[in-house]
């Protein structure tokens, strides 16, 4: 009973810290700003994490980890639709899960998070390894810099979490992941100008 409710409030503690970062960045966020977010004391906070950095590290570990998961399901014969499927589900991800979405705004901070062995860079290379198996395969012209077109895909997949260029609340965060996917890839058949 009593390790149940320890992990329910680690798992609260994560969700609320996780919102706290992503609005407000690392730098911006303290301890005592999650646990006022929690309505708990600071004291109750440490008895959890020792730091806000662990707390980082924690949230920067699970985004690593679900950005791992998708890389590993997109893998299939055809390397151009598992790096559809490998956005499209990034996308969803980022507007379903808070703690992915806080993963990515540390990865950002990372200078200031100071989290040792984790940066952006990392989910970049993923996907660059992605594209470059697409290019292989003769699905995305030799022409594209692997690099630019992974953080073109990872701007995607922000944008349509965010919403960012919706007309109407209507459509499915997916949808829309599918419609800019659709879009951009066909632009990578052909070699830029």
């Amino acid at each position: 009973m009593k390790q149940d409710r320890s992990r329910r409030t680690h798992e609260r503690i994560l969700d609320e810290a996780a919102a706290e970062f992503t609005a407000n960045g690392y730098a911006h966020t303290t301890m005592q700003d999650i646990a006022r977010r929690l309505g708990m004391t600071k004291g109750a906070l440490y008895g959890q994490f020792d730091s806000k950095k662990a707390v980082a590290d924690a949230l920067t570990r699970h985004g690593l980890a679900r950005v791992e998961g998708l890389r590993a399901l997109a893998r299939e014969d055809d390397p151009l639709s598992a790096l559809g499927r490998f956005v499209v589900g990034l996308a969803r991800c980022l507007h379903d899960d808070v703690r992915l979405r806080a993963a990515f705004r540390l990865l950002a901070d990372e200078a200031e998070a100071q989290l040792p062995g984790h940066s952006l860079g990392e989910v970049v290379e993923q996907v660059v390894g992605l594209v470059e198996r697409a290019q292989c395969d003769s699905r995305i012209s030799p022409g594209h810099d692997p690099a630019d077109v992974a953080r073109l895909l990872l701007c995607v997949a922000f944008a349509v979490q965010t919403r960012l260029f919706t007309a109407d609340g209507e459509r499915h965060p997916q949808a829309w992941a599918e419609w800019a996917w659709g879009c951009v890839s066909r632009s990578l058949h052909e070699a830029p100008a």
